[in-house]
């Protein structure tokens, strides 16, 4: 699940693999918290090589976004297509992430931003 997580210049990227399910929604979970206690600012997420997303991961990055929002962090998402972009959507968090409308003002309204894969 976890491919690679670097930190560099006040950023930490994690890059994660695979399926993002119920059987790896814990680990999910717990490595987001231990990401929103860090002392970074930003937090990169790479779902580029993420093939399948269901609704506990959905809820482990919600967590992630709020727990960053609320110390006045940013959570950026990057690489997500196929069926993750289609629960994202479907879940509303689109939106949230910056994804559909008008991109700028969600970017400032909710203090990240959405790179397009």
């Amino acid at each position: 699940m976890f491919e690679r997580i670097a930190s560099e210049n006040g950023r930490v990227r994690l890059q994660l693999k695979g399926a993002l399910d119920a059987e790896s929604w814990l680990a999910l979970r717990d490595g987001f918290a231990a990401l929103a206690a860090a002392p970074e600012g930003e937090v990169v997420l790479d779902l580029t090589n993420v093939s399948f997303i269901d609704g506990p991961a959905i809820g482990a990055i919600a967590f992630l976004f709020k727990r960053l929002r609320a110390k006045g962090r940013r959570l950026v998402v990057t690489g997500v297509s196929g069926q993750p972009l289609a629960l994202l959507r479907e879940h509303g968090l689109d939106e949230v992430l910056g994804l559909s409308g008008d991109d700028a003002h969600a970017r400032r309204r909710f203090g990240l931003s959405w790179v397009a894969p």
